[in-house]
């Protein structure tokens, strides 16, 4: 199983970086069904979660994996954000979290506040804004996330970006 496309960059809030996790560096790329028989094997292993796989059959293991990735089907399906905030609050993966598939440069915030730390983007218009520094963050939100935030506004549910 392969979550890399011909022609991708990967990003995270540092900006644009190599990809750890490819293929040509021996990283092995498995869906939650394949993964207990790979894990312990030696080479470094990605999860690969489809739209709809449940994060949490992995989690005996789950910080065993080098690096999990979420495919998001189309830029409208939201359960991939799901997925990162339940690796992250209930299962305590610490590793990283890609966002690979179709998401818009929009979506990058949101995807940030959710556990996602990395981004596999093939879009050329997103990659141009991303090397521009042009992420269209959101300085307050309506809920608390994962992340260094502050209540705000005197609402008790309302979230400052620090």
């Amino acid at each position: 199983m392969n979550s890399i496309t011909d022609s991708h960059r990967i990003w995270t809030r540092s900006g644009f970086v190599d990809d750890r996790h490819s293929p040509s560096s021996g990283t092995v790329f498995v869906s939650p069904e394949e993964a207990t028989g790979r894990l312990g094997s030696g080479a470094p292993i990605v999860l690969v979660l489809a739209a709809g796989d449940d994060p949490s059959a992995c989690a005996g293991r789950i910080n065993e994996f080098a690096a999990i990735h979420i495919r998001f089907p189309v830029f409208s399906d939201g359960r991939g954000f799901t997925a990162a905030r339940i690796l992250r609050d209930r299962l305590g993966y610490k590793g990283p979290i890609r966002a690979t598939g179709k998401f818009i440069l929009d979506q990058i915030a949101l995807m940030l506040r959710t556990g996602f730390d990395e981004f596999e983007v093939t879009h050329p218009a997103t990659i141009a804004r991303l090397e521009a520094g042009d992420l269209a963050e959101v300085p307050q939100y309506l809920q608390p996330a994962i992340g260094e935030e502050q209540a705000g506004g005197g609402r008790a549910w309302s979230r400052l970006r620090v």
